[in-house]
């Protein structure tokens, strides 16, 4: 397997890189290793700005999609668009839940943070309202990612133009986003994608 996004693997703490090693193979579907690390990367420029507990935020990133290994790739197909049906998308947050739960436990995870991650990654896409900034984060770094590095897998894998996917997101961002610097960064990661779009013509 290649190595993608080293340089925020180098980031990572000693038991954040043993969690990720425990989520890898959970990882192989869709653009889910990209995606995490993409997360991961949004998450650290967020913490930055606004003040998180790492300790939460960033098992949550690693672990908030590895339920997707589980989910039949039709459902995956139907919910892999701006709007999908909530019902669909609900289906991989709860298989994350069980196996986030397991994980956190393999590498000894303090019981009390385990539950603040899990309750997190339990709608972190179908749960309108944030719970906490931790919270604001994780849902905010997950839907950047889909303005960045994974926004070329989603314009292959759903039937719209490149146009067609940038501005459907970008309709999404007051709706989407918790906090103003994720809007600017969203706002420029699709200026960033339909400038690559013009390149590739």
């Amino acid at each position: 397997m290649s190595a993608i996004n080293d340089d925020v693997s180098l980031l990572l703490s000693e038991i954040e890189s043993t969690i990720l090693i425990h989520t890898k193979p959970y990882l192989q579907i869709r653009d889910n290793e990209r995606h995490t690390l993409n997360t991961i990367e949004f998450a650290l420029k967020l913490m930055e700005i606004y003040v998180a507990e790492r300790t939460i935020v960033i098992p949550a990133m690693i672990l908030h999609d590895v339920g997707w290994s589980m989910v039949p790739q039709d459902i995956i197909s139907r919910a892999c668009r701006p709007r999908p049906d909530k019902e669909l998308v609900r289906i991989h947050e709860r298989e994350s839940i069980k196996i986030a739960a397991s994980i956190l436990m393999d590498v000894g995870y303090d019981t009390a943070m385990t539950g603040k991650i899990l309750e997190i990654i339990d709608g972190h896409d179908t749960r309108k309202n944030a719970i906490s900034m931790n919270d604001k984060i994780v849902k905010d770094s997950d839907k950047l990612s889909r303005c960045s590095k994974s926004f070329w897998f989603l314009a292959r894998e759903i039937p719209m133009t490149v146009k067609e996917l940038a501005d459907s997101i970008e309709e999404l961002i007051e709706e989407w986003f918790f906090l103003d610097k994720s809007k600017e960064m969203a706002q420029a990661e699709l200026k960033q994608r339909r400038m690559e779009e013009k390149e590739l013509l």
